[in-house]
């Protein structure tokens, strides 16, 4: 690895939760000896800062008052020219532009980050479909999280070469711990509230299994929080499962594995969205490091973290019946479920965060 010095833009960093920030964090500690981070400020930063390994400077990346708002990006890319070589940002609209008119004056190259969202809301209109063409194309290096993004990014933007660096794990270092309820049958998902993430149909499904007396000693874990809580509440009220599903809300890392480690099965049956659409999914990554197996939705970016046969079963279509079927299969079904076990633990070797985030290293 070479020495040059590189500086993260990027809105989402630690400790802002979620996907972004937490594939920014990654890579931020994979070339922790020669980065710094600029990102915007959080009442919270005390929190992470201190003990990240590298400096973080929070100032506000958007003007309240300029336009376009992101030229104040481009006056702190012009003011700290001189102390970096390469610039990374993490959204095409509004932080890459800053780094694709910054470049025009300082020379300084920059990378993009692309996880999915930011992509789609880029293509909302023509002006910002062509300021992103210009944007990408003008970049030294693109990255994507999942080989389903590379290739839109290509189609759309005409990107020609697109690196795939997928959203990443830490080694386990203590042993995975053994399951210690082996007469219940323990579900869990782990994910946001919102419906596309397909809780209610899980809550149907298994409201249809415990009537039919298919699945009888069952518990429901559902780890998250947003804007689908009461409902989902409600629903689990109406359905009469209330003594079966269990919400955890927000957790540490340690209760998400520890909850991974206890379950049986993974479900998330994730629905397509045009917009907030699902990029990879590292959650079940998350679960197969514990031997879970996943149940989800055969749609682009999931089928790169669940192999369907292999490590879990990939719903064709959002069918609940369908959904309750793959249930009872992996319930009933003891040898299938080790199967998978085993085939999704030797998946997820393969997105430590050391083999993903050194893909970067000729590039940077």
């Amino acid at each position: 690895m070479n020495g040059k010095k590189i500086l993260l833009v990027t809105p989402d960093f630690p400790p802002k939760e979620g996907g972004v920030a937490r594939y920014l964090k990654a890579v931020a500690n994979h070339l922790q000896d020669r980065i710094e981070v600029l990102t915007d400020p959080n009442p919270l930063w005390n929190t992470f800062d201190p003990t990240a390994g590298y400096p973080i400077y929070r100032a506000p990346l958007l003007s309240t008052w300029m336009w376009p708002r992101w030229l104040k990006t481009v006056q702190y890319l012009w003011k700290y020219r001189a102390r970096y070589d390469m610039i990374l940002t993490s959204h095409v609209l509004p932080i890459g532009s800053a780094a694709w008119i910054a470049k025009m004056f300082t020379r300084v190259p920059y990378v993009v980050f692309v996880h999915g969202m930011d992509v789609r809301l880029a293509q909302s209109s023509a002006r910002k479909l062509n300021l992103s063409r210009k944007v990408l194309n003008g970049a030294h290096l693109v990255v994507a999280n999942s080989q389903a993004l590379a290739r839109e990014v290509a189609q759309i933007y005409g990107v020609k070469e697109v690196l795939v660096v997928y959203p990443c794990v830490n080694e386990i270092v203590a042993p995975v711990q053994e399951k210690t309820d082996v007469e219940t049958f323990q579900l869990l998902t782990v994910s946001r509230l919102v419906e596309r993430k397909g809780h209610a149909h899980v809550l149907n499904a298994l409201a249809h299994l415990k009537g039919t007396g298919e699945l009888r000693a069952f518990t429901y874990h559902i780890v998250g929080t947003g804007p689908m809580e009461e409902t989902l509440r409600s629903m689990v009220e109406t359905l009469g499962i209330g003594e079966q599903v269990i919400f955890h809300g927000a957790v540490t890392d340690q209760e998400r594995t520890t909850l991974y480690a206890q379950s049986d099965v993974f479900v998330e049956p994730v629905s397509k969205d045009p917009i907030d659409k699902e990029g990879f999914g590292l959650v079940f990554i998350e679960a197969g490091q514990q031997g879970l197996p996943s149940i989800s939705t055969s749609i682009e970016g999931v089928d790169e973290a669940v192999i369907h046969g292999e490590t879990g079963i990939l719903l064709q279509n959002d069918s609940e019946q369908e959904l309750a079927n793959a249930i009872l299969a992996l319930y009933r079904d003891t040898e299938l479920r080790t199967a998978f076990s085993q085939q999704a633990r030797e998946h997820a070797k393969q997105f430590l965060c050391q083999t993903q985030m050194s893909k970067l290293d000729p590039y940077l």
